[in-house]
C-alpha cells in the first residue's frame, strides 16, 4: 500500500537524462543545437551545447516540458570516447566561465 500513495505523487513522464545521452533541439532560441548531458543538481540539468561548445542549464520541470511536447527529442547515446571529450570541454567551461569570451568576425 505505501508504494501506491507514494507512485500518486510522483510526476507522470518524468524523465532523468543519463551519461552519454544527448537530445536535439526541435524548436525554440535554442533549434539546431545538441545537448550533451554532463550532471545535475537538485533543480537543474547540466549540458554541453553542440556545436556551439557552451554549457546550458536547463531547470528540470522545462527539460521535461520539452520531452512532453516535442521540443527536445533523445537523439542519440554517444560512445565512450566521444562523451569523454565532451564533458571534459564541459568541465573546462566551468573552470574558465569568468575569462571573456572573444569572437570573431
Amino acid at each position: 500500500m505505501k508504494l501506491k500513495i507514494q507512485n500518486l505523487f510522483k510526476p507522470k513522464n518524468l524523465h532523468e537524462p543519463k551519461k552519454y545521452e544527448v537530445y536535439g533541439v526541435l524548436h525554440g532560441t535554442y533549434v539546431g543545437e545538441l545537448l550533451v548531458y554532463c550532471s545535475q543538481d537538485v533543480s537543474n540539468y547540466y549540458f554541453l551545447s553542440i556545436p556551439k561548445n557552451i554549457n546550458r542549464t536547463v531547470p528540470k520541470d522545462k527539460f521535461n516540458y520539452g520531452l512532453e511536447n516535442n521540443v527536445l527529442e533523445k537523439a542519440k547515446v554517444l560512445p565512450k570516447n566521444v562523451y569523454n571529450m565532451c564533458f571534459k570541454q564541459f568541465e573546462y567551461n566551468n573552470k574558465h566561465k569568468d575569462l571573456p569570451i572573444t569572437t570573431t568576425k
